[in-house]
C-alpha cells in the first residue's frame, strides 16, 4: 500500500502500514512504477480530482480501478472557485473516457447519495439520465441513519480513525483554520 502526503507527514502515512511518496517532490506515478517493478498499482482512491485523475489513472496497473471521489482540486485558497470546478469538470471527463476506451483500467465515481440507491451511474449515454450537478438530491435522514451505523462502529472498537486533535466547540473557528492550513495529521474532534 502507498500513499502520498507531504515530506511533513511521512511518519504519519508510514505509521498507517504505507510507503510513503512525497507528492511535493516526487513524481508519484514514476514512483509507484519503481516501486511495483513496472506494473503499477491496482487501486487509487483519489479524494481531489481534477488534473490529478489524469496522473492517478497512468499509475493503475492492467486490471486496475480508479475511484474519484472528492472535489477538492475545486477549492483556491480554501473557497470555491469557478475556473477550478470547470477544470476538475474537463479532467474528470476525460479520465472517465479514458477508462471507458480501456481494455484493462477502470475509473469510478463515489458519491454516497447513489450508493444508497444501489448504483452508480454517470451521464455517458443517451440511455441514462444526466443526474443533477452535485450528484443530485441529498437526504438528511439516510446520512443520519449512516452516521448512527458509523458510532456504533466506534464504540465497538471495529474501526480506527486518527484523531489528530480535541477541541472544545468553542474553539470551532481555530479547527477551521487548521483545516485551511491542513495542519492537522487525521481528524478534528469538537466536544461540547
Amino acid at each position: 500500500m502507498y500513499g502520498t502526503c507531504s515530506a511533513r507527514d511521512r511518519a504519519a502515512v508510514e505509521a498507517l502500514g504505507a510507503t510513503a511518496i512525497d507528492y511535493r517532490n516526487e513524481d508519484f506515478v514514476a514512483r509507484v512504477r519503481e516501486l511495483t517493478g513496472g506494473t503499477g498499482v491496482d487501486v487509487v482512491l483519489d479524494g481531489l480530482g481534477g488534473k490529478l485523475s489524469l496522473r492517478s489513472f497512468r499509475a493503475l496497473g492492467r486490471g486496475g480501478r480508479l475511484v474519484v471521489f472528492g472535489h477538492s482540486d475545486t477549492l483556491r485558497n480554501g473557497h470555491k472557485s469557478w475556473r477550478g470546478w470547470a477544470e476538475w469538470y474537463g479532467s474528470t471527463a476525460a479520465v472517465a473516457l479514458w477508462g471507458l476506451l480501456s481494455p484493462t483500467k477502470r475509473v469510478s465515481a463515489y458519491r454516497i447519495q447513489k450508493l444508497r440507491e444501489g448504483r452508480q451511474l454517470l451521464p455517458l449515454s443517451p440511455r441514462h439520465e444526466a443526474l443533477a450537478v452535485g450528484g443530485g438530491p441529498r437526504d438528511p435522514q439516510q446520512f443520519r441513519e449512516d452516521f448512527a451505523v458509523l458510532l456504533g462502529l466506534l464504540r465497538q472498537g471495529k474501526i480506527h480513525p486518527v484523531v489528530a486533535e480535541r477541541l472544545a466547540l468553542d474553539d470551532a473557528r481555530h479547527a477551521h483554520e487548521l483545516l485551511e492550513r491542513s495542519a492537522s495529521k487525521g481528524k478534528l474532534v469538537l466536544v461540547p
